[in-house]
């Protein structure tokens, strides 16, 4: 759903809270959306800008499927249908208003006290380059008055896409959108083959997608963004980029990273920023929500009858899975244990669970595991590649895994467990 659009459904179904008190970017805006955590929030008065902005919108996950019209339990399936069926792309005249490349006009926000500075969290970056077009999540710091330096992955399109036109002594044309619908937001986050184009993802999400031609560059973006910095990436300057807050509410490591340019600021009228708080829920849900769709896959290849896959809070959406199992044998669990890191490679902790079990409800995980995990069988993996964000990990990401076994015996099947319940019930056990 566009982005506009929600947060007006939200407004108009009393679901939407307005903060009219002035409130300053530099820290007090953040400190404020940890007291309204999971709640949705707009900033009327923002201290040194006239944009008002929005947070927490998509910061449940059921706001986040409420979004794209789906429930809980069809969000894999959705997504997989969306990667598989891209959506179409419409040319359309749009409805911006353009400005210099002026950052002072944007609301962004510094969030916690040691971080490098300002930083843009919300934006998704289209880039192009030849006939290779991507879109995806980086953070940017702002660095001057029409400059960032942004964090960009190795190994993932952008840094390829970026080391190609560096290579070549040319600059890589970039949009980075804020304000973006909640399909946009998902296909950014989203892990696809190298040259597949995720607004296709994202059209297919929203029923399809109109966009424009940039006015300074070849790329085009959705009309329906709220603010877009057209610009480049800079072939030949880069900047320290750090100390940031991550998922994992601790700094990520302080990085050399190419320096992004501003050309031109896009704007819709009346538009409105959109905040993500670093380490927060909404963060956590854009992060590591769209990655559920890669692991079942990888566990359906692995020939595992795979129900649901859930990357918890408590491990930052990140680190932490829990997957609901048909099991038929008792291999089944090891060999999704296994499938489950191949489709993605951060995870820290993989806890298999039967297919009656609710991965989104802790009490049921925590009952399983209770019930039947059995201490020396779990799976641990030592110095193997994981995430820079594991605060046990080295700065390169290599650190351990551990995998739970917690799926019943294949000889109690749920009616006994169920049966096995209320006779300790009735027993007064």
């Amino acid at each position: 759903m566009r982005f506009r659009e929600f947060l007006e459904r939200l407004d108009a179904e009393g679901r939407l809270t307005h903060l009219w008190e002035p409130t300053d970017p530099r820290l007090g805006i953040s400190r404020l959306l940890r007291k309204y955590e999971g709640t949705p929030v707009l900033f009327e008065n923002v201290i040194g800008s006239s944009l008002p902005v929005a947070a927490n919108l998509f910061a449940r996950f059921d706001l986040l499927c409420e979004s794209l019209g789906i429930s809980k339990d069809a969000w894999i399936t959705r997504l997989n249908s969306a990667m598989e069926s891209p959506g179409p792309i419409r040319e359309s005249t749009g409805e911006f208003r353009y400005f210099e490349p002026d950052l002072d006009l944007l609301p962004i926000l510094w969030h916690y006290p040691r971080d490098q500075g300002t930083y843009v969290t919300s934006g998704v970056v289209f880039a192009r380059r030849g006939n290779v077009q991507n879109l995806s999540f980086h953070r940017l710091s702002r660095i001057g008055k029409d400059r960032f330096v942004g964090r960009l992955v190795e190994k993932r399109d952008l840094h390829t896409m970026y080391l190609d036109a560096r290579d070549h002594g040319e600059d890589l044309e970039v949009a980075v959108g804020i304000g973006n619908s909640s399909g946009v937001l998902i296909a950014g986050a989203t892990s696809v083959e190298r040259g597949v184009y995720e607004l296709g993802i994202a059209a297919s999400l929203e029923g399809g997608i109109e966009v424009v031609p940039a006015r300074t560059n070849g790329i085009r973006y959705p009309a329906d963004t709220e603010i877009v910095l057209e610009g480049k990436i800079l072939h030949d300057e880069t900047a320290r980029e750090g100390p940031f807050v991550d998922l994992t509410n601790t700094y990520d490591v302080v990085r050399t990273q190419p320096v992004f340019v501003v050309d031109r600021i896009a704007m819709r009228p009346h538009a409105i920023y959109h905040a993500l708080l670093p380490g927060a829920n909404e963060h956590r849900l854009l992060m590591g929500a769209p990655r559920t769709p890669t692991i079942h896959r990888a566990l359906r290849e692995a020939g595992i009858d795979v129900v649901n896959v859930y990357l918890t809070e408590g491990g930052s959406g990140w680190l932490d899975a829990v997957v609901s199992i048909r099991k038929k044998s008792d291999t089944d669990p090891r060999a999704a244990i296994d499938a489950a890191i191949r489709g993605h490679r951060s995870l820290k902790r993989i806890t298999i669970v039967d297919s009656d079990v609710d991965v989104t409800d802790p009490r049921e995980v925590d009952y399983a595991v209770t019930m039947y995990w059995e201490a020396g069988k779990e799976v641990v993996l030592s110095g193997v590649k994981g995430s820079s964000l594991d605060p046990m990990a080295s700065a390169d990401g290599i650190g351990s895994k551990m995998g739970l076994d917690a799926t019943r015996p294949l000889d109690v099947p749920p009616e006994k467990e169920l049966k096995m319940r209320k006779a300790a019930m009735t027993s007064g056990e």
